[in-house]
């Protein structure tokens, strides 16, 4: 896709992680790196937030194959009815327009 949810320009890093988390719901650092090359998911994450976008932290752990503990945090997009109304509304534009479930 060309452009981003507000303009035809190339799009951002949030506005991709943005629509990432509308489609498939959730992402983490090692996806957002594996996936899209962004090397610093957190700050896209911090910056989605101050625009009142409403995103769970969950933080996960396991093991590496060494036996040592590793840690990272899954973010998950919070239900649509619980983000602020120009959100939903921005949301519901974007499943309708691009046919997402």
């Amino acid at each position: 896709m060309i452009g981003n949810i507000y303009s035809n320009t190339k799009m951002s890093q949030e506005d991709t992680i943005l629509l990432h988390l509308i489609n498939h719901g959730k992402i983490s650092n090692k996806e957002c790196n594996e996936i899209y090359g962004f090397r610093h998911l957190p700050s896209v994450i911090r910056y989605l937030r101050k625009k009142e976008i409403r995103i769970i932290s969950k933080p996960q752990s396991s093991e590496n194959r060494f036996g040592g503990s590793v840690y990272w945090v899954d973010y998950t997009l919070a239900p649509i009815k619980e983000q602020p109304p120009k959100v939903q509304k921005m949301i519901v534009n974007y499943k309708s327009q691009y046919g997402v479930a």
